[in-house]
């Protein structure tokens, strides 16, 4: 999974396909993967897309991370194991809707996340003070914002009322123990 930013890759994720289908498709990221997160030239960390940054990796250290996306929409479902396979709950990015390359899958991140409980009960916004900070830099306008929100509120019905994906029992999901081998980014990664 790459997050293109302005032609550019902003951040990169190597995942393992778990299940494909016609409408949605289940993606793993492997412990110590190494994945590539964007950094200023001196090393701080980029949480709001700029100009410039650079990509530096570190392996992975938290538990099982299973995506649920569907090409075409603005939102994936996030969902998080620890270590002694203890489901914590699902994250709901808002993104440009993913689109499916050579390579695996393209999007970039919107900033605006939904925390939602593990029995799925609860939810709270999450990185709002982002979404505003880049509003106010010109990144995102009042009406992409209002269109963030809107489709949070959408994928937030679809996860509480068991609509499909959620109709399955992706809370006891549990990774292939050979997908936590190590594997190299693909050949050409940095090309957009």
């Amino acid at each position: 999974m790459r997050e293109v930013w302005r032609n550019k890759v902003y951040s990169i994720f190597p995942v393992r396909v778990a299940q494909d289908s016609s409408s949605w498709t289940a993606l793993c990221l492997p412990r110590q993967a190494i994945a590539l997160y964007p950094h200023t030239q001196e090393g701080v960390a980029l949480r709001l897309p700029q100009d410039e940054w650079v990509l530096d990796g570190e392996p992975w250290e938290g538990g099982d991370v299973l995506y649920l996306v569907h090409i075409g929409v603005g939102y994936t479902f996030t969902g998080s194991w620890d270590d002694n396979h203890i489901f914590r709950g699902w994250k709901i990015d808002l993104v440009e809707p993913l689109r499916r390359t050579a390579l695996g899958f393209d999007y970039m991140d919107q900033l605006l996340d939904v925390i939602v409980s593990a029995d799925r009960s609860t939810w709270r916004w999450k990185d709002e003070d982002e979404v505003s900070e880049a509003q106010a830099r010109g990144i995102f306008t009042a009406e992409q914002v209002r269109d963030l929100y809107q489709r949070g509120e959408r994928a937030i019905q679809l996860i509480q009322s068991n609509e499909p994906p959620f109709d399955g029992d992706w809370e006891n999901w549990r990774s292939n123990p050979a997908w936590q081998l190590t594997f190299d980014l693909p050949k050409g990664w940095e090309q957009v």
